[in-house]
């Protein structure tokens, strides 16, 4: 059996902070709703002229996606948190108890047109 030749890269801590720095500027500017793990190593590789597509390069870039994304989670779990009251009071319909309200005030004003 022959066995392939595997070529092994050795990736500096200057290197990965690089491709980590990178995808983080690409994650930022881009749409969370379109980007992809794949979109953004595209990108990247395009932005630092290095194949990303390979190991070790390819789990860098994982690990940043994911780290991001679990960052941004956080963040709106957060926000969603802080603003939970108003966003109750949207989902109920919060305009329909002051439009309940006005009606009943219409009502008893009729009421007392008729007595």
């Amino acid at each position: 059996m022959e066995e392939e030749a595997r070529e092994v890269v050795v990736i500096d801590k200057d290197l990965k902070k690089k491709i980590k720095d990178t995808v983080n500027k690409i994650l930022k500017r881009s749409s969370l709703y379109q980007i992809t793990e794949v979109k953004a190593r595209e990108e990247a590789s395009s932005e630092l002229d290095l194949d990303l597509s390979k190991d070790p390069y390819k789990l860098i870039v994982r690990e940043a996606v994911e780290r991001f994304v679990e960052k941004a989670v956080m963040t709106i779990e957060s926000e969603v948190g802080k603003h939970h009251a108003q966003i109750v009071q949207d989902v109920e319909g919060g305009s329909e108890k002051s439009t309940k309200k006005k009606k009943k005030k219409n009502k008893t004003k009729k009421e007392e047109s008729a007595a």
